[in-house]
């Protein structure tokens, strides 16, 4: 259940890290969605992972451990399923093997994106946008 202000927290949790860049363990796909439905309801379901890795082989042990085995399986084991086209704002969307959070008509993911400057192609990490279409399996917070 979302606290009464989960959309103040929301927008609070992802202008914090706008501009992080990946880190396995602590601002990985996994570990960014699910701080983003904790920051909502109070209840971090993700909490036996962090700092229990800090690299991909780790976070491939970690979800064989204390998961389903897989990523895509956890996340279902942590949220109740929902169709893409119905996620609403602050839900949890996959996208290509990540896991992001549902901004409305498109979710923010953890990477790195190129962006034209006046001095050429620059790379931005942090929090990219990609658009609901792309989405293919979406859940409830």
């Amino acid at each position: 259940m979302r606290l009464r202000d989960w959309e103040a927290r929301l927008s609070a949790f992802l202008a914090e890290r706008r501009d992080m860049p990946f880190a396995w363990g602590s601002m990985d796909c996994a570990l960014f969605a699910t701080a983003a439905a904790a920051a909502q309801t109070g209840d971090d379901r993700a909490a036996e992972y962090r700092g229990t890795y800090t690299d991909r082989k780790g976070s491939a042990a970690a979800l064989r451990c204390l998961g389903k085995g897989t990523l895509l399986r956890t996340m279902d084991s942590l949220f109740p399923r929902c169709p893409p086209a119905f996620a609403r704002r602050g839900d949890l969307v996959w996208f290509k093997g990540s896991v992001g959070v549902c901004v409305g008509g498109e979710a923010l993911f953890v990477g790195e994106v190129r962006v034209a400057k006046a001095a050429g192609v620059m790379l931005r990490e942090g929090l990219i946008a990609v658009p609901r279409g792309e989405w293919t399996r979406a859940w409830r917070v």
